[in-house]
């Protein structure tokens, strides 16, 4: 089993070459995918984005949480909230 792993932004993005295609995981946590007819990968997570390279798709992904929990964070400190 071949193991590819990148740090971005303090997560970790790990492709697991499986019997069945690539595994991907995010801070060890498996993340489904799918493929479009053209080949394009989507994540059930985050399936309005699509791209060719599963490993750039995890890193929009994380850059996508990323920014809609600085949101949050916003939000919840104009009200008050903790």
């Amino acid at each position: 089993m071949t193991r590819q792993s990148k740090e971005h932004h303090g997560h970790r993005i790990e492709l697991v070459k499986g019997k069945d295609g690539p595994v991907l995981r995010i801070d060890g946590i498996p993340v489904k995918y799918g493929r479009l007819p053209d080949g394009r990968y989507f994540l059930d997570q985050y399936a309005y984005d699509w791209t060719d390279d599963l490993e750039e798709l995890a890193r929009r992904f994380v850059e996508h949480q990323r920014k809609a929990e600085a949101i949050r964070r916003e939000r919840r400190a104009v009200k008050g909230g903790g």
